[in-house]
């Protein structure tokens, strides 16, 4: 279990991988922009400081704060690094976390008044608003979606749906952010909003193939299938709701649900990973398309039509993989010039690092989660599944 201070520092270390969507998007948008200043970098690195170390820790800290008593009844408690027990602690530790939280909120006011409103207040007030607003109405739909079934998977519901939807949310923010930080994409809505459905969907592609894993923490392998331990006192329905996307059979080779990879296998196209990947692809065609030059026309919808195309071999072709998503993305590279792309490698971009990031994650396990390189480690899957529940 992690030590109070040490999750106050930084409550989500696992997630910092995060922390690269912006630079990213920022990254890319100067490519295609030509020129980048001192000024604009620094501008940049002050935004994305205040989004990923103060803004989005305080908004994992109030998610934590929310589900204590659940994460403390979770098999892997001590791993997964949410806000440290024991529940007899719950006031003091709830009360220290707040304390952050304001803390963190008036650190990013502070900064915004310190390097100027315009260039960074501004921005920052903006995201504050968008990332906590959004995190209400998650929070609000996951108090009304978990806590209720016994049933794994449990009944598809309203509320589950709409948590299922909203967990996109932060990597639009994300995305948004690091691609207007070096392009004025405000006065090209179309592009704003083919961004916009990109990144989103791509959140809900990754998140979701993240939760499937993370459900198998309720799971272990008993003749070919898998048998649950989830009840409603867990509260981890949007998590085992994703059961019912799983293969149905385990091969005997699986020795506990921790290890397994049930993602590099083929999963059906309807498993809501797989569709939301195929609406992001599509979408990030249209966005390389718009970002080097490409006009509102009906290139845009055969750009779209491509994306998703190549996203659905990459989605459905199973291991390996990595292959095909490279072989696609040459394939793009192809699609991308004979719509008369300018600069065809650049506009294929946004398209092959979502394929290449769909791959890398579907080759994940529980155990690996977070961690790809654990399984080199001797001991690993004993010390993991040992933390199984039985």
């Amino acid at each position: 279990m992690r030590t109070l201070n040490s999750y106050l520092l930084l409550p989500r270390p696992g997630d910092t991988i995060k922390w690269w969507i912006v630079p990213l998007a920022f990254l890319y948008g100067v490519v295609v922009r030509g020129d980048v200043d001192r000024e604009l970098v620094a501008r940049a690195a002050a935004v994305w400081f205040g989004l990923e170390f103060l803004i989005y820790q305080a908004r994992y800290q109030w998610n934590d704060i929310r589900g204590f008593r659940a994460d403390q009844l979770h098999p892997d408690a001590a791993s997964r690094g949410r806000l440290p027990g024991p529940l007899d602690r719950e006031r003091r530790h709830v009360a220290a976390s707040w304390g952050v939280v304001a803390g963190r909120l008036v650190a990013a006011a502070g900064l915004g008044a310190w390097l100027g409103w315009d260039a960074v207040g501004r921005p920052l007030a903006v995201l504050a608003i968008a990332v906590f607003g959004l995190a209400a109405a998650y929070e609000a739909c996951k108090s009304r979606a978990t806590g209720r079934s016994d049933s794994v998977p449990p009944p598809l519901t309203l509320p589950l749906l709409g948590v299922w939807l909203l967990i996109g949310g932060g990597y639009a923010i994300r995305g948004l952010t690091g691609l207007a930080l070096a392009v004025d994409i405000w006065e090209r809505p179309v592009l704003a909003g083919a961004c916009f459905v990109a990144c989103w969907s791509f959140g809900i592609s990754f998140v979701m193939g993240r939760w499937a894993l993370e459900s198998l923490a309720f799971a272990r392998p008993v003749a070919g299938r898998l048998e649950w331990s989830a009840t409603a006192r867990h509260g981890r329905e949007h998590t085992t709701g994703l059961a019912r996307w799983l293969p149905e059979r385990v091969g005997a080779e699986v020795s506990s649900a921790a290890s397994w990879r049930p993602l590099r296998l083929r999963t059906r196209l309807a498993a809501p990973w797989n569709l939301a990947f195929v609406v992001a692809g599509a979408a990030a065609f249209v966005v390389g398309r718009l970002m080097v030059g490409g006009a509102v026309d009906a290139a845009l919808l055969l750009a779209a039509l491509a994306g998703a195309v190549l996203s659905v071999l990459v989605a459905q072709v199973g291991k390996p993989r990595l292959w095909v998503a490279l072989g696609c993305a040459v394939v793009a590279a192809v699609v991308a010039e004979r719509l008369g792309a300018p600069r065809a490698a650049v506009m294929t971009t946004p398209w092959a690092a979502f394929a290449l990031a769909h791959w890398w994650f579907s080759c994940q396990s529980l155990q690996s989660l977070g961690r790809p390189l654990l399984e080199r480690r001797p001991g690993a899957t004993r010390s993991h599944a040992a933390r199984a529940p039985s």
